[in-house]
């Protein structure tokens, strides 16, 4: 989780944004308004782990968010645009954090920080020591392939924390099968456990998953984080191999 720093204050940050247009209605809030959409921008800062997640954020907000917004420009419509306060607020605290505009960083792409990139390493030279078959997907974002699923692995630098989760199925409303898996948390099975993760183009998947932390990180824990999440793997093949 990000500490919040400086500059971050997610109502200074509306306040900034309602000085530029089509966000000028943000002015006419009462306190308690710009308090809750405040803290909505609070919820999307708390759920991003890294700099890169806080650039996921602002930028799906950014394309979702500009159709509308200049639908209703170009048809002369007032906007009042929830949404498009909350992306450009965190398109705001982005630029402030890393001295970068969303734009220039989806356009250009972001310069790797030398201390993430030194942290990032680290943990391949684990990966590597299990004689992993990996594949770098990114800066911090491995994958490797399992018979039944791809396992992916991604490093968060400023939580400390190392992802490994492999998506199983397609979740859907109703999926009896799948909501069977879900409720067998909490009785643990080989230290993974099984959470809904929703991927940009993809859509919302059940996934294995498990969590470590990166401080002192040994070939032990990685190994049995990925042998947990392989078994929930074997566990979903055999839920659909009964149904």
């Amino acid at each position: 989780m990000f500490w919040r720093k400086r500059g971050d204050d997610a109502a200074a940050a509306l306040r900034a944004v309602g000085k530029q247009q089509p966000f000028r209605w943000l002015r006419q809030l009462d306190d308690a308004e710009l308090e809750r959409l405040a803290e909505n921008v609070r919820g999307d800062l708390g759920a991003c782990a890294s700099r890169d997640d806080l650039l996921e954020a602002a930028a799906r907000l950014h394309y979702q968010t500009r159709p509308r917004i200049e639908g209703r420009l170009a048809r002369g419509e007032d906007v009042v645009d929830e949404e498009a306060a909350r992306g450009r607020a965190l398109a705001l605290i982005f630029e402030r954090r890393y001295g970068v505009s969303l734009e220039h960083a989806l356009d250009e792409g972001l310069p790797v920080e030398p201390a993430s990139e030194e942290a990032h390493l680290r943990v391949e030279r684990v990966l590597r020591q299990l004689g992993l078959p990996y594949t770098v997907l990114d800066e911090g974002h491995w994958v490797f392939e399992l018979e039944a699923a791809s396992v992916h692995i991604r490093h968060y630098v400023a939580s400390g924390s190392l992802d490994v989760y492999a998506p199983v199925r397609t979740w859907e409303d109703g999926d009896e099968a799948a909501e069977a898996l879900l409720r067998q948390n909490g009785g643990s099975v080989a230290g993974a456990f099984w959470g809904v993760c929703t991927f940009e183009t993809a859509g919302d998947h059940l996934c294995a998953c498990a969590r470590l932390a990166t401080a002192g990180l040994v070939t032990q824990a990685v190994s049995f984080a990925l042998a947990s999440v392989a078994q929930l793997v074997d566990a979903a093949q055999s839920v659909d191999a009964d149904d």
